[in-house]
């Protein structure tokens, strides 16, 4: 769960900062639903709780933050795998062959996209 801190409106996407109600995080997450879906986070209100998964952009690399490869799960039609960084906060990236369930992976982390929010999936996912 997260609650939304901040919503920093652009001209055709947003940035919606989220604290972690588990570690206390904060972490920027992009929504492009209002661009090439039907806006179907409009609902989402700063000050508010909500069940939100977010995608991570990023790449391997051996300096980076270190994650545990939790699961596969699959959202809307991407195949992802559920990781879980030091903080103890759950984020999907896409699933590869050479990353294994169980085992840990170091990523830069370039940006977190909003997947969906409270089970509700952005378009591009679907």
């Amino acid at each position: 769960m997260y609650k939304v801190i901040t919503i920093k409106n652009y001209e055709f996407t947003r940035d919606i900062i989220v604290e972690s109600q588990n570690s206390k995080q904060q972490y920027t997450a992009f929504d492009d639903s209002d661009l090439i879906g039907n806006d179907q986070f409009s609902f989402v209100k700063e000050q508010e709780v909500c069940d939100c998964k977010l995608g991570i952009l990023g790449e391997v690399n051996p300096s980076g933050e270190t994650f545990d490869v939790l699961s596969k799960e699959k959202i809307g039609k991407m195949n992802l795998l559920k990781v879980l960084n030091s903080d103890g906060d759950n984020f999907y990236l896409p699933a590869t062959a050479d990353i294994k369930i169980g085992s840990q992976i170091k990523l830069n982390v370039k940006r977190y996209d909003l997947l969906s929010v409270n089970n509700i999936i952005n378009d591009r996912t679907l």
